[in-house]
């Protein structure tokens, strides 16, 4: 009786262990298990209760519910891995489709200047600088002081002569190009603009540049000042540089000749005398000219034009030569004051630069007619560049340099001249920087009325005194 009453609670809930098979083949060997396990306690216990039996079903219902839970958290944690994986694979893709666009050409990086461009090269911005911090030595003769900005003897100090920015591309294709750059005035600070224009290149080797930029007149002041052989442009192209000029100018471009014509509002050469008039940053309204026109044209006896926009012929660069021609007219009207109007210029320079892979030469000479009717009548203002450069070792270059300028103002004809030499060198530590070391001196005087560089290092001598002399050290770093 006592083993009927332990063993009749198994068979009649056998039907509730038929749901646990629907689990998994683990739960169902556990349930089996247990089945089997109860009778064989039942009969080894006669005297248990059919209370402790109810307990041990309880148990082992609450133990079929927590795996039915475990199971349904794997069923969400599978589920949640698949729908990151479906994640990781949408961003591969799309990682695969960006690579695969900068394959096709989109590209961004440093080329001489920091670019960007479109796939197709149709679109493009390069942004470039010019960094020149200067250390300049000053001395001349005499013990007068002429000013708390003059002091008598020497003077010495530092300088950043040049820092510019530039921003420069092209635009729908690759014959649309444009330029803006500007520069930090190294006196104040002050922004200031430079080039601005547009420029179309046409069929034939023409183009066609309209904004401001240089008018083709001397070709010391074409070359960059990034590029020159010298710490500083010569004196002669100080006094007759054309600077930064608005208008229009047409050019021509072919294997050994090229060529450039130009019309604007007028060229601020200091070596037009009263007739000096700088278009750079002016209204339309305060043109100060009646007309402006200026050409030059250019033939490559050997060589790449390419390597002609410095003056220093690295070893191994390869040798060229080319000539250079220039001429310039304008008419001065009353915008420039009542002495100034009417002033007519005339003016030529030509000039041979040479490159012969390791050394190079440039010879330069400028004459002007300045014909001034309310100023003073005619002046003929002229100069002569000589210098040249050889490099010692790959990166270490010598140089030299000779001019010579007659100022011929028509009241100052005792002090109106600049006779005098520069020697030095420059290191090109790598591409972007080079260190550059010069001494310069003046045979002439500098006297109340000449013609001072102060750019050059050089400042105003005492009445008859000259041999006025200066050291320039300067570090470019160019971005």
């Amino acid at each position: 009786m006592a083993e009927r009453q332990g063993a009749s609670p198994v068979p009649r809930n056998w039907s509730r262990f038929s749901m646990i098979t629907s689990l998994t083949p683990f739960t169902v060997f556990q349930a089996t298990s247990l089945a089997l396990i109860m009778p064989m306690t039942a009969h080894a216990s006669m005297g248990l209760e059919s209370s402790d039996v109810s307990g041990q079903i309880a148990e082992l219902r609450a133990e079929i519910a927590a795996m039915k839970q475990e199971n349904n958290k794997d069923w969400l944690t599978e589920r949640r891995s698949a729908e990151i994986r479906g994640v990781v694979q949408d961003v591969l893709a799309d990682a695969d489709t960006r690579t695969s666009l900068q394959d096709s050409g989109a590209t961004a990086g440093w080329k001489k200047g920091f670019f960007l461009s479109s796939p197709d090269g149709n679109f493009s911005l390069k942004v470039s600088g010019q960094l020149q911090v200067r250390y300049v030595l000053n001395s001349r003769k005499g013990d007068q002081d002429l000013g708390p900005f003059n002091p008598a003897n020497t003077l010495y100090g530092f300088e950043n002569r040049r820092t510019k920015l530039s921003f420069s591309g092209n635009v729908f294709d690759k014959s649309w190009t444009y330029k803006i750059k500007g520069a930090f005035s190294r006196a104040g600070g002050a922004f200031v603009l430079e080039d601005a224009y547009v420029q179309k290149k046409l069929e034939g080797g023409l183009a066609i540049k309209v904004g401001q930029f240089k008018a083709p007149w001397m070709r010391e002041e074409l070359v960059s000042s990034s590029k020159q052989l010298t710490v500083e442009r010569s004196i002669v192209n100080e006094y007759f540089n054309q600077g930064y000029s608005q208008g229009i100018q047409l050019g021509y471009e072919a294997d050994s000749f090229r060529a450039w014509v130009w019309t604007g509002d007028g060229i601020g050469s200091r070596g037009f005398g009263p007739g000096r008039a700088n278009s750079k940053d002016t209204n339309w309204d305060r043109t100060p000219t009646n007309y402006s026109f200026a050409g030059r044209a250019e033939y490559k006896i050997s060589g790449d034009w390419s390597q002609f926009k410095d003056f220093s012929s690295k070893q191994g660069s390869g040798s060229g030569m080319m000539v250079g021609l220039s001429a310039v007219t304008q008419r001065a009207n009353k915008n420039l004051g009542a002495n100034a109007d009417g002033t007519k210029v005339y003016g030529v320079t030509g000039d041979l630069t040479w490159d012969m892979s390791g050394a190079s030469l440039f010879v330069s000479g400028v004459w002007t007619n300045v014909d001034s009717p309310n100023a003073g009548g005619d002046s003929n203002p002229w100069g002569v560049t000589i210098q040249g450069g050889y490099f010692v070792t790959e990166s270490m270059e010598a140089f030299v340099r000779y001019e010579y300028m007659d100022f011929d103002p028509t009241l100052l004809t005792n002090v109106a001249k600049y006779d005098g030499f520069t020697v030095g060198g420059n290191w090109f530590i790598n591409s972007s920087v080079k260190f550059s070391a010069d001494f310069s001196y003046n045979f002439a005087s500098l006297a109340a009325g000449a013609f001072v560089a102060s750019s050059a290092g050089f400042r105003t001598d005492e009445p008859g005194e000259d041999g006025q002399w200066a050291v320039r050290a300067q570090l470019q770093l160019l971005f």
